[in-house]
């Protein structure tokens, strides 16, 4: 029982003193040991003679042997061990001296020198071969022209040039067929996202849309964007999709909407669209426009000023319609055969005309009704021979002197309005420009009726030199009135001085033009009007670049101008990418499905980043 009882009596703490200091110094122990654990071993340049070199970060260097390249652990750069690997792994070597190793460190550092420079051209291979793809997108040429014609002839220049060493670098450049092919894809997909990305971080935007059939057959629809890009307005081509089905508003609407959603976009931030003024596009009920509108009823539709244009010059009299057609059929009848076309050459050639050929009238074409009969009049001699010795019935034609001082003023009249056509031809045309220029044309009209009348003929020079009382006064004078109310009907006087208040601020007219503002946009307007610095700024700025300055001071006024400055005033752009796809898509090219993408990267006013596709680029290939 004693015993039981000694064992249960409490402890005294000088009983537990031994126990706590041999706690202390095994925790201290440890403490040590980590210390020793985390230290790194660092090179020393001795263990070089063992045929070890040093790789690695300074923090946690690695022994590398130059013999086998292995490496090994930071715990493994000990004298001992690295001998046991020379020994063990390389035996008919340990005997070397330090010389030995000291020339194979050498030998290693010039083959990465190599090695180093071998990336380096491999990069600007990479970038050349993109270069190349966009050089090619843009000239409009088969991917297979890059290995087979540019690749030879640089190589060939350049060996030629700076010797055979610089060509076997030329060499390097990958310009397969495939190769230019992702390239391209790669280009167009880098601004396509660009331009989403502007649009985006702008919100407002205006299109142009048309569609066309290419040459095997298959519907396209294109469509050119403009926007706000930093201090100025942008445009640029936006897409070129194919239409499966019928060409109707409702399909058009589909491709350009899931086109709108793929990019982020939203019909909401439409300002205008502008179109060919078709039944598919204009429709009240089914067109294209509908739809947009059932989205954003405030969306803007624009009748391509060109369109209307051409819709005003094919009214004529009779008497003059009559001219026309008989001057087509003329020309018809000389180029329907080509023993004819080579028989009137050669006729040509022996009456020492400049021209030996006539152009073909294509109604879908708006310059080639003036240039038919600027080209018949300029002909008329050797027509009229040629005619006689085919025994032709428009021989007459050609012999009446009225009918040819009326084909003499249908070839001025016409070269005047082919004059105003190619005028509106141009990129950066809005509403303002176009109206501008058609206000013109119809002032001059005006003119041109006041000196008929007076009996001068000056402003139709054709007209004016064959004229000798055959030429009917009263005829020109109808048909110039004629064209002027035509181009009232399809152009309405109000729309022309409304917007006079974007035009110029400080102009006299500004304030009228302006009252059917909204007050805000009023109130802002008159305190631009009394901006000294401002008036000074507009002088020196393009118009658009000064009505975006303005946004973060006057912004209801600067939205209201921009939004008069962003709707296309006709579809010259989406002719141009037609023609550009034309030429892409050809006969021997009638397979080519990537026609957005060629398009793209040809047309694009916004360059691809070429840089960051090949850094992205070799970033995949590391990875």
């Amino acid at each position: 029982m004693d015993r039981f009882l000694k064992r249960k009596a409490p402890v005294s703490s000088s009983d537990l003193e031994p126990s706590t200091s041999s706690s202390t110094s095994t925790s201290a122990e440890r403490v040590v040991e980590a210390s020793i654990k985390t230290r790194k071993r660092q090179y020393d340049d001795s263990y070089l003679s063992y045929g070890f070199n040093c790789t690695g970060v300074s923090s946690c260097p690695l022994p590398m042997c130059l013999i086998c390249g292995m490496k090994l652990s930071n715990e493994a750069m000990v004298p001992s061990k690295l001998k046991r690997h020379l020994t063990t792994n390389h035996p008919s070597l340990a005997s070397k001296g330090p010389e030995y190793f000291i020339r194979l460190k050498s030998q290693h550092k010039q083959q990465e020198q190599v090695m180093m420079k071998s990336a380096k051209v491999s990069e600007k291979a990479l970038e050349a071969s993109y270069l190349v793809a966009e050089i090619e997108a843009k000239a409009k040429k088969p991917h297979t022209i890059a290995e087979t014609v540019i690749l030879p002839a640089c190589t060939a220049i350049v060996n030629k040039m700076l010797g055979p060493q610089a060509a076997k670098e030329t060499a390097k450049v990958p310009l397969s067929d495939s190769t230019i092919g992702r390239r391209i894809n790669d280009m167009s997909a880098d601004i396509e996202n660009l331009v989403f990305e502007k649009i985006r971080s702008t919100g407002k935007f205006s299109l142009q849309v048309d569609e066309s059939t290419d040459i095997s057959g298959h519907a396209q629809l294109l469509a050119n964007v403009r926007f706000i890009d930093e201090d100025h307005i942008m445009e640029t081509f936006f897409f070129c999709k194919p239409i499966p089905e019928k060409t109707s508003g409702e399909e058009i609407y589909r491709v350009t909407t899931e086109y709108l959603e793929q990019g982020g976009l939203s019909w909401k931030n439409c300002i205008s669209v502008c179109t060919d003024g078709a039944a598919a596009m204009m429709g009240s009920a089914k067109g294209f426009i509908s739809r947009v509108r059932v989205q954003n009823p405030t969306v803007r539709n624009t009748h391509c000023f060109l369109h209307r244009e051409a819709l005003v010059a094919k009214t004529l009299p009779k008497e003059l319609s009559d001219v026309l057609d008989g001057a087509v059929n003329i020309v018809n009848d000389i180029k329907m055969r080509p023993l004819k076309t080579r028989l009137f050459s050669i006729l040509c050639t022996e009456m020492g005309a400049e021209h030996h050929s006539l152009l073909l009238h294509n109604a879908v074409h708006w310059l080639s009704r003036g240039k038919v009969l600027d080209g018949v009049y300029e002909l008329r001699e050797e027509i009229r021979t040629f005619l006689i010795g085919q025994s032709s019935a428009y021989a007459e034609l050609m012999e009446d002197t009225q009918w040819c001082a009326k084909l003499a003023y249908l070839a001025d009249i016409f070269r005047h309005v082919n004059e105003l056509s190619a005028k509106m031809q141009g990129k950066e045309e809005n509403l303002l420009t176009s109206s501008d220029k058609l206000r013109g044309f119809r002032s001059k009209l005006t003119l041109w009726r006041s000196f008929v009348e007076q009996g001068s003929l000056e402003m139709f020079p054709l007209c004016n030199a064959h004229s000798n009382g055959s030429t009917r006064s009263d005829l020109i004078s109808q048909h110039l009135q004629i064209l002027d109310e035509r181009f009232s009907h399809y152009f309405p006087s109000e729309a022309f001085a409304e917007f006079d208040w974007v035009r110029n601020p400080w102009s006299s007219c500004a304030l009228d033009s302006s009252k059917a503002l909204p007050l805000a946009a009023q109130e802002q307007l008159a305190e631009i009007r009394e901006d000294r610095t401002l008036q000074i700024k507009f002088q020196d700025v393009a118009l658009d670049t000064f009505w975006v300055s303005l946004n973060s001071e006057y912004t209801v006024i600067s939205s209201t101008a921009i939004a008069i400055l962003l709707p296309f005033s006709t579809t010259y752009l989406c002719e141009l990418s037609f023609s550009s796809l034309t030429y892409i898509k050809n006969e021997y090219r009638e397979r080519l499905r990537a026609v957005d993408q060629e398009l793209r990267v040809c047309l694009s006013s916004i360059p691809a980043r070429i840089e960051r596709l090949c850094k992205s680029s070799q970033a995949q290939v590391s990875h």
